[in-house]
């Protein structure tokens, strides 16, 4: 038995020795590394393969994200770099949407250890994962760098007319602040021409408004400056009134009475009116039209007129007038032998009526009764003029007189006279 105790005691003695060999530990070690190695690597290809089969990588599109620039503000004037810039975000969709979503990151331009004149500059970001690939547009930009200046300019508010209602005007259009200061390039500065703050309002107005407007600053092309300007809006208020002018209403006549009835009297209650329009156009106006349509009048009566507006006129007050209307019946009766009185005799000469031989004719007048009451053939005096007419027939056309009051026709429009020379006694 105790042979096979000391070879057994024989091999764990030289186990031992093996293991505490020098060479052996370096061995083991060697191989440690490298199945560590090998694990490590495979690892990351795998990683790898799932990033690039992974879809939760993504992309997305920042847009309106502001550009800060540094630069001594309080010497220098900058320009031409963008208020704003759109990014593209490419990476894991859980570090992009984060990105996106809290925008914690700045693009920025550093001017600092620029000099005055023109540069090309890069825009830069910091405060965004590195495990994203970001592209800017614009990536670079042209920046001029200009000794800055400050000076005061009034503004001048503008507005178009045409936005007024009809028959408005404006009565005057002030800003406030008067005065703004602008902030730019000297060579910029010395191009200004125009301050102006239009305000955006809508047409039709009628009332006095005030209306925020944003300055602009242009050169004398009209091509807007690129200047900071203090402040950048100012209030503009425009004072409308809607002008006024009183005239008088006249009445304009169409269409004719019933047979038999005349107009005696037509009467209008205001008497006058006023109107609104723009001065230039009032100026030019002095009366309105009320018309009224006799055709449709078959007894005394009193009706509602409405008044003709001029084209500009907005309205008028009142904008209907009372118009009273007294009409009578009318008579007619025949007034017989007028006399025809020859006018231009010649005492040489013979005269004698051919037509009509009475040298007398009728005459047809129309009128109230109390008017025709005193009517007869005194009230007319008819003439016919022969001065210079040589002897033979004549046809001569009557002149008459006669009252205005009241309506009246001749018979005979004409007479004929036959003209001989005197035979001797």
């Amino acid at each position: 038995m105790h042979p096979l105790q000391n070879g057994a005691g024989g091999g764990r003695e030289t186990m031992d020795k093996f293991i505490e060999n020098r060479w052996f530990m370096r061995i083991v070690g060697l191989l440690l590394a490298f199945v560590l190695y090998v694990s490590v690597n495979f690892d990351e290809m795998a990683v790898q393969r799932n990033e690039s089969s992974n879809p939760q990588q993504g992309i997305e599109t920042i847009e309106n994200v502001p550009v800060e620039v540094f630069y001594d503000s309080e010497n220098l004037f900058v320009s031409g770099v963008p208020e704003t810039v759109t990014i593209e975000v490419d990476g894991p969709k859980n570090l992009v949407t984060s990105a996106k979503t809290l925008r914690d990151f700045h693009v920025y331009a550093d001017l600092n250890d620029l000099g005055i004149g023109d540069h090309q500059v890069q825009l830069k970001i910091e405060g965004i994962s590195d495990k994203l690939q970001v592209n800017l547009d614009p990536s670079f930009v042209n920046v001029s760098i200009q000794e800055k200046v400050t000076e005061e300019f009034s503004v001048d508010p503008e507005f178009n007319e045409a936005l007024l209602a009809e028959g408005y005007q404006s009565e005057s259009v002030t800003v406030e602040p008067r005065n703004v200061e602008i902030t730019g390039a000297k060579d910029i500065i010395e191009q200004i021409a125009y301050v102006v703050a239009t305000p955006d309002v809508n047409s039709g107005i009628d009332a006095s408004i005030t209306r925020e407007a944003r300055v602009q600053v242009l050169d004398r092309d009209y091509n807007k400056l690129d200047v900071a300007i203090e402040p950048e809006t100012v209030d503009v208020t425009i004072e409308v009134i809607n002008p006024s002018k009183e005239v008088t209403v006249a009445v304009n006549q169409t269409g004719d009475l019933p047979d038999g009835l005349e107009l005696e009297s037509i009467t209008v209650n205001p008497k006058k009116v006023t109107v609104f329009g723009r001065d230039a156009l009032l100026r030019s106006i002095n009366e309105l039209q009320a018309e009224l349509d006799l055709s449709e009048v078959t007894k005394d009566t009193t009706i509602e007129v409405p008044l003709e507006l001029p084209e500009g006129v907005n309205k008028a007050t009142p904008e209907q007038v009372e118009v009273t209307i007294d009409i009578k019946e009318v008579e007619k009766k025949t007034v017989m032998g007028n006399t025809i009185t020859l006018e231009g005799a010649d005492e040489d000469l013979e005269y004698e009526f051919v037509n009509p031989e009475s040298g007398a004719v009728d005459i047809t007048v129309s009128g109230f009764p109390e008017q025709l009451g005193t009517v007869d053939s005194q009230s007319f005096s008819l003439f016919a003029d022969v001065t210079g007419l040589a002897p033979g027939d004549h046809e001569i056309e009557l002149t008459a007189e006669g009252p205005e009051d009241i309506e009246w026709e001749l018979t005979n429009t004409t007479v004929t006279i036959q003209i001989q020379e005197k035979i001797p006694a």
